[in-house]
């Protein structure tokens, strides 16, 4: 019962931080059109509060799907020794791990965000979410998000990698006896940065 009920905070956590329906669209980034002299229009960049990529942009498919985005040996320091279970979630491609301590591990998963043009999705939905904190991961911008307080046990924290591309981190620490479980933005956010590491090999 507690897996199915994380499950379904998992889900909802991702639906409100990225503004994603319940029926898994979602919304889109806000555009509007500029004509020009010529008679053409184009399209903005989108929303210009989220942060320019700075630094070399990072393919987030470059292994293929979101469960090789993490190796072997740094699920293990995590207490997962089994593969993680891909699905398909509102935001794009997800990967869910699960620690070998089900009671009193971490619970995480990574997805693309193939559905929600990278960060703009997150900027989009920001003024919905208590939590809703900029930050940088390894030299890339980020958000550490949650729809609750990030003091019990959940945080999310999206990675930008590339215009209009990225990955979240959605996390959350089982036991509450542990100093994580109520900095839990602070292993969501080590997480992603062990990603980035990855993805730039």
């Amino acid at each position: 019962m507690r897996r199915a009920v994380l499950a379904v905070l998992s889900a909802a956590a991702l639906t409100a931080l990225t503004g994603c329906s319940m029926e898994g669209t979602p919304t889109p980034a806000t555009t509007t059109t500029t004509a020009t002299a010529g008679g053409q229009t184009t399209e903005p960049s989108g929303n210009s509060d989220v942060p320019e990529i700075t630094g070399p942009e990072l393919d987030v498919t470059k292994f293929g799907g979101p469960c090789a985005l993490l190796k072997s040996d740094q699920l293990a320091t995590r207490g997962v020794t089994k593969p993680g279970t891909e699905r398909n979630d509102p935001a794009g491609t997800t990967c869910q791990w699960r620690p070998d301590d089900r009671v009193d591990g971490t619970s995480f998963s990574a997805t693309f965000l193939d559905k929600t043009n990278g960060l703009e999705g997150f900027y989009e939905n920001r003024d919905k979410n208590p939590v809703f904190e900029p930050i940088e991961v390894a030299g890339y911008p980020a958000v550490n998000g949650d729809p609750t307080d990030a003091k019990s046990g959940s945080c999310s924290t999206a990675v930008g990698t590339a215009k209009g591309e990225g990955f979240v981190v959605q996390i959350h620490v089982n036991d509450e006896k542990l100093p994580e479980y109520t900095n839990p933005c602070s292993v969501s956010s080590a997480i992603a940065e062990t990603i980035v590491g990855n993805l730039k090999g």
